[in-house]
C-alpha cells in the first residue's frame, strides 16, 4: 500500500452499539441477518483465525524475501495463491492458467561516464556533472540528443519543438503533476531532440528527487529505445545569463545542448493470480464481481534492528489471505451465486498498481460486465472494530455494506469513510484501475501505523480474528452483490468526477 498518515483513534468506538444492540435483540440468533441463508452463514464461517494464521505464516516468511516485483519469491506467493484456488475447485482465470504474466522492465542507470550534459553558449560550452550538478530520466537503454534550446512554459502547448531541446521551469508549486507524467504526455506526439527540466526548488527536495530518479526504476512492458532523453539540474548550476532567461521565460538565444543517458535494462515477467467461480444464473453468470489484493511488497532493504526482509503482513500478506479465505468461502457454497465472482491477486502495487494497471489494460473478463471491485489493502491491524471503506460515497456499494454491517452485529466491524482524504489514498490501491475505467469499487482499508513499510510489519502483529471479521464482512457485501437483480449504480457526480475525468 503506498502512502502515509495513521490518524489515532479509539479501538471500541462503536462498543456502545453493540451493546445497545444486545440488549434489544436479547439473544445471539435474533442478530443474524434474516437475508442470509444457512448456507450463506455456513459458507462465511469457513473464513477461520486458524487458516488465516497458515496462509499468513507461508505468504509473510522470511523465506519469501518481502515478495518484491518482479523476483522468485513473488512467484512462488502467486503459485501458492493458485495451489489454493484450484484446491478450492476454482476455474483458472485466465484461459487454462491462473497466472497471468506480464513484461515487467527494470531499468538500472548506468555509470556516471555514460551519462552527459553540455550546454554551449555565446561564450563557450559548460560541462555539467553527473550525479551533483545534474541527473537523468532513464527511459531507455541509449538515449541521446543534441538541439538548440527552446524555452518553453509548462502550462502552454509546447508548438514545434522538433529537434529542439526542450526546457521548462519546475518549482515546488508546479512540479508534481509533471512528475506523474504530463510532460511526457505533452511531449508525446512531438519529436524533440531532448528534455532540460530546470529545477528551481529548495535543495533538500532536489536531492530526495535524485536519489528517486538515479535509482532502479520500474515500468510495464520492454523499454523504447527511442526515446528522447530527458536531464533534471538545479537552476543554480545553470550559466548566469542562461538562468536569467529561463527564469524569465525568455528565449535561450545561441544556446544549445547535448544530452546523454544510458541504462541496463533487465526484462523479466511478474503474476497475477486469477481463479473464478461461474455464476448460477444463466443470464448473470455473465457479469463479475471481481475481489482483489495484492500480494507482493518492498521486498529486502535497509537493515533496521538488524532485518533486512520487509515481511509485509499487513501491507498485504492482510488483503492476500483474506482473498484466498473468500475463495474457499464462495466454492464451499452449495450453489454458486447468480453473477460470477473472480478472485484475484495482482503483483507491482508498490511499483505504480502495474498488475491491476496490466489487468486493466488486458483484462481476462469483459470490464464492461464487471459490476463491483470490493479491494482489500492491509486488513490486519489498528482498530478492532472497524474498517475505512474508501469510495463508499460513490456508489450503491456504500449502503449495501453499510446495511451488511448493521444486519450482523456478530461481526461487530463499523464502516467509515475516508479520514484521510488529503493522503489520496483512493488512486493508491488497486481498485482506482477499476474506478477509472466504471467499476463500481470499495476499497477495505484500516490505514499505516508505526510498522508501515518496514521490517517490523510481522505476522504476529497481526489481528486475526479482527481479519477474519473483515473476511466474513465482505463475503455478505459480495454475495449480496453477486445475487441482486440489478448491478451497482455510480453517483453521478462521482462518475464524472472518477470515470470521465480519467479518460480525459
Amino acid at each position: 500500500m503506498k502512502g502515509k498518515g495513521m490518524v489515532g483513534r479509539g479501538s471500541n468506538f462503536t462498543s456502545g452499539v453493540v451493546a445497545l444492540l444486545l440488549a434489544c435483540t436479547g439473544t445471539l440468533s435474533a442478530q443474524m441477518a434474516p437475508s442470509h441463508s444457512s448456507a450463506a452463514r455456513d459458507a462465511a464461517a469457513t473464513i477461520t483465525v486458524a487458516d488465516m494464521q497458515i496462509h499468513m505464516g507461508v505468504i509473510a516468511h522470511d523465506s519469501m524475501r518481502g515478495r518484491d516485483t518482479p523476483s522468485p519469491e513473488l512467484m512462488k506467493t502467486a503459485r501458492y495463491v493458485a495451489d489454493r484456488f484450484e484446491e478450492f475447485g476454482l476455474k483458472p482465470g485466465n484461459g487454462e492458467s491462473y497466472l497471468q504474466l506480464y513484461p515487467i522492465s527494470s531499468i538500472v542507470p548506468a555509470g556516471p561516464e555514460d551519462h552527459g550534459l553540455v550546454l554551449k553558449g555565446p561564450v563557450g560550452e559548460t560541462e555539467l556533472v553527473y550525479g551533483e550538478q545534474f541527473f537523468t530520466l532513464h527511459d531507455a537503454r541509449l538515449s541521446e540528443g543534441e538541439g538548440p534550446l527552446m524555452v518553453a512554459d509548462i502550462a502552454e502547448d509546447f508548438g514545434d519543438v522538433d529537434g529542439r531541446i526542450v526546457t521548462v521551469l519546475l518549482t515546488a508549486e508546479n512540479i508534481r503533476p509533471v512528475l506523474r507524467g504530463g510532460l511526457a504526455e505533452k511531449l508525446g506526439p512531438h519529436d524533440p531532440a531532448g528534455v532540460l527540466v530546470v529545477l528551481d526548488i529548495p535543495q533538500n527536495f532536489f536531492d530526495q528527487l535524485k536519489r528517486f530518479l538515479s535509482s532502479t526504476q520500474t515500468r510495464v512492458g520492454e523499454v523504447d529505445d527511442t526515446s528522447f532523453p530527458a536531464a533534471f539540474v538545479a537552476l543554480s548550476s545553470l550559466p548566469a545569463d542562461l538562468a536569467a532567461a529561463v527564469s524569465a521565460g525568455e528565449p535561450a538565444e545561441g544556446w544549445s545542448a547535448e544530452v546523454r543517458s544510458e541504462a541496463d535494462v533487465n526484462v523479466e515477467e511478474a503474476p497475477n493470480t486469477i481463479g473464478w467461480l461461474e455464476g448460477s444464473d444463466p443470464e448473470l453468470k455473465n457479469e463479475y464481481v471481481v475481489l482483489t489484493a495484492h500480494m507482493d511488497h518492498v521486498g529486502v532493504g535497509r537493515p533496521v534492528d538488524g532485518d533486512s526482509i520487509y515481511n509485509g503482513a499487513d501491507d498485504d500478506a492482510s488483503g492476500t489471505v483474506t482473498i484466498i479465505e473468500l475463495a474457499q468461502a464462495f466454492a464451499a457454497l452449495p450453489e454458486a451465486p447468480r453473477r460470477s465472482m473472480v478472485f484475484m491477486t495482482v503483483s507491482g502495487e508498490e511499483k505504480g498498481l502495474l498488475g491491476s494497471g496490466w489487468y486493466a489494460d488486458h483484462p481476462t473478463f469483459p470490464l464492461a460486465q464487471t459490476v463491483a471491485n470490493l479491494n482489500m489493502d492491509m486488513v490486519g491491524r489498528n482498530w478492532t472494530d472497524t474498517i475505512v471503506a474508501i469510495g463508499k460515497e460513490e456508489s450503491t456499494l456504500g449502503p449495501l455494506v453499510e446495511r451488511v454491517s448493521e444486519e450482523h452485529p456478530e461481526l461487530d466491524m463499523a464502516v467509515i469513510d475516508d479520514i484521510w482524504p488529503e493522503e489520496g489514498f483512493y488512486s493508491r490501491s488497486d481498485h482506482y484501475n477499476f474506478a477509472r475505467n466504471g467499476v463500481p469499487v470499495l476499497f477495505f482499508f484500516n490505514g499505516t501505523h508505526d510498522d508501515y513499510h518496514k521490517p517490523s510489519d510481522h505476522a504476529d502483529r497481526i489481528a486475526y480474528d479482527k481479519m477474519s471479521r473483515i473476511g466474513r464482512l465482505v463475503f455478505y457485501t459480495g454475495y449480496e452483490v453477486a445475487n441482486a437483480d440489478d448491478r451497482p449504480a455510480w453517483d453521478a457526480a462521482a462518475y464524472g468526477r472518477v470515470v470521465e475525468q480519467a479518460s480525459e
